[in-house]
């Protein structure tokens, strides 16, 4: 009594659940059963008992937390029933996960609740399924779990059926066609069902591909990286056939510019005044004219740089590393000239939420005549550039 005390938890039996209102992100199965039928299952394969489990890992959705800072973790059921008839139940799962934090954030210890994975709903709606269709002596509720059955090996026949299919493929790798989704407007997610509400796994980025493996209804089953397995809606994202690698990579990335070549490149701080950037991570690039662009004043410079940072920020927004906030792009010939944009503004632009003008006019040209005379921005006050660092030097300014 005195655990139940401290976890300050209250078990809460079935409720009827009055129209419009569900516990969200429970889990609900139907079931053709009475509503009395229903109750006294639940009641027998103790529904309405809390719990120790054995670890909160598998049971709770624990992100980055540290499992050692948890320990003595409960779960316990909120349960709804929705009866729909005298022989239809809906019943809604939510499970309710605790755990004796110990942590270094807390003055002192004390419960946190987490959020539940699913598996112990699902575990408490499967061992009701069960029961009931044991305990069952009405031949039309028999029928109807045959049927269920039969339907349900249909189904994992066709999925080996399919999986079959792939393993031809690939072990004939000359034929294999494969269907790609790609991701054609910004703030889109992947969740990891086929449901509004499930979990966030991705938000992608505008020419992201994902191979399809499944289309159910309105939604699409994707292949996401180390074999997770990801949902998206249909009309989110355009499909094609027989995309592969290289036409990926050509699709995704900017055609190149000629006149100028990517001499070196590395991560620094920005020493600059310009506060866009002001003490912030920033891609410094460093580029000279390959040759072809050396007898004309500017060459293609603005175009140049706006291939660079679409590239560089696509590169960027697919690494696991931590990302710089900024890219400037530094030109070591006569001329000179620095260009820099700040990552959030290259997101809006690539994405299509800021047009080119407005994305220029928020970039700093430094100098505006070494760009041509598209570029928006002031004269710069320095106009060295040839020995640009990105600590001691001078950085782009405005």
């Amino acid at each position: 009594m005195k655990f139940l005390s401290c976890c300050s938890l209250l078990l809460i039996a079935g409720a009827l659940v009055a129209p419009g209102q569900t516990t969200r992100g429970a889990v609900e199965r139907e079931f053709p059963f009475s509503l009395p039928s229903v109750k006294a299952a639940l009641d027998n394969i103790g529904a309405y008992t809390g719990n120790r489990l054995p670890s909160i890992e598998g049971f709770a959705e624990v992100g980055r937390i540290n499992l050692k800072d948890y320990q003595r973790p409960y779960y316990e059921y909120k349960i709804e029933l929705d009866p729909k008839g005298d022989k239809k139940v809906i019943v809604r799962v939510k499970a309710n996960v605790s755990a004796w934090y110990t942590g270094p954030d807390l003055p002192e210890a004390g419960y946190r609740n987490l959020e539940s994975t699913g598996r112990l709903e699902n575990d408490l709606l499967d061992r009701l399924s069960d029961y009931l269709r044991d305990k069952s002596a009405d031949e039309a509720t028999l029928t109807q779990w045959i049927a269920t059955a039969k339907q349900q090996k249909e189904d994992t026949d066709r999925r080996i059926t399919g999986l079959q299919d792939q393993i031809k493929k690939l072990e004939n790798p000359h034929t294999v066609e494969v269907n790609y989704a790609c991701v054609t407007r910004p703030h889109i997610t992947i969740v990891n069902s086929p449901d509004e509400n499930a979990p966030v796994l991705l938000r992608p980025q505008v020419d992201d591909e994902f191979e399809v493996l499944e289309r159910r209804g309105s939604w699409i089953k994707l292949q996401l990286e180390n074999g997770v397995i990801g949902w998206v809606r249909a009309a989110q994202v355009q499909t094609a056939a027989g995309a592969d690698e290289s036409t990926v990579a050509a699709r995704s990335k900017p055609a190149p510019t000629p006149g100028f070549e990517v001499i070196r490149e590395n991560t620094d701080d920005f020493a600059g005044d310009w506060t866009r950037l002001k003490g912030k991570k920033a891609l410094f690039i460093w580029a000279r004219p390959d040759g072809s662009a050396m007898n004309r004043p500017t060459g293609n410079r603005l175009q140049f740089v706006q291939n660079v940072f679409t590239e560089r920020y696509q590169e960027m927004a697919h690494s696991s590393e931590a990302a710089a906030e900024g890219i400037v792009v530094i030109f070591v010939d006569a001329r000179g000239g620095v260009a820099a944009a700040s990552m959030e503004d290259i997101r809006s632009w690539v994405e299509g939420s800021l047009s080119q003008s407005a994305f220029l006019k928020k970039c700093s040209l430094d100098p505006p005549g070494a760009f041509g005379e598209a570029s928006p921005t002031a004269p710069a006050k320095h106009s060295q550039h040839s020995s640009v660092h990105p600590r001691t030097t001078a950085s782009p300014s405005g």
